[in-house]
C-alpha cells in the first residue's frame, strides 16, 4: 500500500516545477520585445536629410520678378536676349563690336508677366527702334517698365537727310572756295563764276537745313526705357 501512495505524491510535486518554469521563460523574452521601440526613436533622424531637400531646391530655383510694360505705342514688345552671334573666321580680330543679339518675344504692351532676372531685356516692335538692353532690378517684387518708342521710318529718314545735307554742305563749301580761284585764274566767264558762287551758297544753305532736320529726326526717334521698382500688391 505504500507504493500506491508514492505515485500521486510525485505527480503533485512535478506540477509546481512546471508552473515555476513557465514565467521564467516569459521574462527572458521581454528584452527582445522592447527592441522595436528603440528603432522607432531613431526614425526621425533618418528622415532629417529628406526634410532639407525642399530648401535646397528652393535656393536653386531662379529668381523672378513681375514686370509691367507700359509704352506710348501699341506695337511695343518686351523681348528677352537668349544669345548672341558674331561673324566667324576672324578669331584674332574679335572685339565684340559686331555681335548681334538673338531676342525672344515675351509680351506686347500693355501687359504684365513674371520674368527671369538672369536675362537681359529690351523693348522693340514692328516699325519701332529697339531700346538699349537692360536688366531687371533685384530689390523689388514688381518692376514697371515705361517705354517711349521711336519710329524706325523716322530714324531712317533722319539718317538719310543728315547724310545728304552733309554732302550738300561739302559741295557748297567747295564752290565757295573755288570761286576766288576761278576769278584769279580767269577761268570761264563772269556769269559762270557768279553761278558757281550762287550755287555754293544755295547748296550750303540747303545742306545746313537738311542736316538740322535730319539730326532732329534721328535723335527724336530714339527709344528710351525707364524702370521703376515697387513692392508687391
Amino acid at each position: 500500500m505504500s507504493r500506491s501512495f508514492s505515485l500521486p505524491r510525485l505527480s503533485c510535486l512535478a506540477l509546481p516545477v512546471v508552473v515555476m518554469l513557465a514565467p521564467a521563460g516569459a521574462r527572458a523574452d521581454e528584452p527582445t520585445a522592447a527592441a522595436p521601440a528603440t528603432t522607432g526613436v531613431a526614425a526621425p533622424a533618418a528622415s532629417a536629410p529628406a526634410a532639407l531637400a525642399p530648401a535646397a531646391s528652393a535656393d536653386a530655383a531662379p529668381q523672378t520678378t513681375v514686370v509691367e510694360l507700359a509704352a506710348d505705342d501699341h506695337r511695343a514688345t518686351i523681348e528677352r536676349r537668349v544669345g548672341t552671334t558674331t561673324p566667324s573666321g576672324f578669331p584674332l580680330l574679335e572685339t565684340g563690336v559686331l555681335q548681334v543679339g538673338q531676342w525672344e518675344h515675351q509680351c506686347v504692351a500693355p501687359c504684365a508677366l513674371r520674368l527671369d532676372n538672369r536675362y537681359a531685356y529690351r523693348v522693340a516692335g514692328d516699325g519701332l527702334v529697339p531700346s538699349d538692353s537692360f536688366s531687371l532690378p533685384r530689390s523689388g517684387d514688381r518692376v514697371r517698365v515705361d517705354a517711349k518708342m521711336g519710329s524706325s521710318t523716322g530714324r531712317v529718314a533722319g539718317v538719310v537727310s543728315t547724310g545728304l545735307g552733309a554732302g550738300a554742305m561739302a559741295l557748297g563749301a567747295l564752290a565757295l572756295i573755288a570761286t576766288p580761284i576761278l576769278h584769279s585764274e580767269d577761268v570761264g566767264s563772269e556769269g559762270f563764276r557768279t553761278g558757281v558762287l550762287a550755287g555754293g551758297v544755295s547748296a550750303l544753305s540747303i545742306g545746313a537745313i537738311a542736316v538740322g532736320v535730319g539730326l532732329y529726326l534721328w535723335f527724336s526717334n530714339d527709344s528710351h526705357v525707364h524702370t521703376q521698382t515697387s513692392a508687391s500688391r
